[in-house]
């Protein structure tokens, strides 16, 4: 698609074709992420449970293995909630209470980078931004290593996107695949324009919200 180039104080496009911006989510104010966690910890749990019913129907009735299982739910997940909460605000204090992202976003896809806490979010930006101008050599070379520390990323192809959820009051679009999902964050005023770049190329998506 050659739509004409998108730019705002937010959102800089790079002489190799990719969008690229820089988002800091207060980790104390959203609770986006430890819903995430939440998730993570449910299935997990159920899997469990799942097991432990398989085992203890083998040897009594159904009514035995379900108070059982439902004993243990409660223990397991009471240990996981306060587990979650307490890693969850230790992690956060780690990192200074910010998560600091930088996404990169182009025909194909879209790259969720998540930097180390002494990255900050000033220090991102300008490597976008010598990435962009003119400038060659070392401080070229100084920002695209910058961009490059990420401490984990995340890629999703948009063709392989089967659901988008489009929830513009938490700054969030999330790309559902089978078995993954990418969380892609944008300020208020880039949002729409976002939102509707990875609609576009989202054939095989349903999309909500």
């Amino acid at each position: 698609m050659n739509d004409h180039i998108y730019g705002s104080k937010n959102i800089t496009m790079c002489p190799d074709g990719k969008y690229r911006w820089v988002y800091e989510l207060d980790m104390y104010k959203s609770s986006v992420i430890i819903k995430e966690v939440w998730r993570a910890m449910l299935i997990a749990g159920v899997i469990v449970l799942a097991f432990l019913f398989v085992i203890n129907i083998m040897d009594n009735d159904l009514m035995e293995a379900l108070e059982f299982v439902a004993q243990a739910a409660a223990v397991l997940f009471g240990i996981f909630m306060v587990l979650s909460i307490i890693g969850y605000l230790v992690f956060a204090f780690i990192i200074g209470g910010k998560y600091c992202v930088v996404f990169e976003m182009d025909e194909a896809g879209v790259n969720h980078k998540q930097h180390e806490k002494h990255v900050k979010k000033a220090q991102l930006i300008g490597a976008i931004t010598t990435l962009a101008g003119a400038a060659r050599g070392s401080l070229n070379m100084v920002g695209t290593g910058v961009l490059a520390a990420a401490r984990t990323s995340m890629y999703t192809d948009f063709d392989a996107v089967k659901e988008l959820e489009i929830l513009p009051k938490q700054h969030l679009i999330r790309l559902n695949e089978t078995l993954s999902r990418n969380q892609v964050y944008a300020a208020d005023e880039d949002f729409a324009f976002v939102a509707d770049y990875i609609i576009a190329r989202c054939p095989n998506a349903k999309v909500k919200g």
